[in-house]
């Protein structure tokens, strides 16, 4: 054998060494150390639980409600629009956009749809003024009055009427 056929056969060799260890064993020459260690598993976190539904309309209310014939009834007002209705259950307000579904008499909540729920507010301990039939007591008068001018009427002693006076022309 040739001298150049032993080197081509030592390239080959080689060639062939570093071809079986790069996909047989899965070993990369071109890879940095470390870089096929075993990676720590996923940790996979639970979705937050999602936010408590939005009112469609902010400025709704629940005013009162009262039992009448087997029925709740509620009054929803609309601080916005200045706007209430008494509703039964099943019944809409706000053009359709606010339905009355259910009533829970264990929490006084009335439920909406699309699971909204309204609550009767809590007392505020203040009172509130109420227009009564009682006169308004009238407040006590300064006593330093500021009188109006005084008008002197002159007494005409004959009946006598002023001179016309001409206006000269320019």
């Amino acid at each position: 054998m040739s001298t150049r056929s032993i080197s081509l056969q030592k390239y080959f060799f080689v060639f062939y060494s570093l071809f079986v260890s790069c996909f047989a064993y899965g070993v990369n020459p071109f890879e940095r150390p470390g870089a096929r260690q075993a990676k720590p598993p996923t940790i996979i976190r639970p979705a937050p639980p999602p936010p408590a539904p939005k009112p469609l309309n902010p400025n709704i209310e629940l005013r009162g409600m009262f039992f009448f014939e087997n029925e709740w009834y509620f009054s929803l007002h609309d601080r916005g629009k200045n706007k209430g209705a008494w509703l039964k259950v099943g019944e809409t307000f706000d053009d359709g956009k606010v339905e009355v579904i259910g009533y829970d008499e264990a929490t006084d909540k009335v439920k909406l749809k699309g699971g909204f729920t309204l609550q009767l507010k809590g007392r505020s301990n203040q009172v509130l003024p109420v227009p009564s039939g009682q006169p308004v007591k009238k407040l006590p008068s300064s006593k330093n009055k500021i009188s109006s001018p005084k008008r002197q009427i002159i007494s005409p002693t004959s009946n006598r009427v002023p001179p016309r006076i001409t206006i000269p022309k320019k």
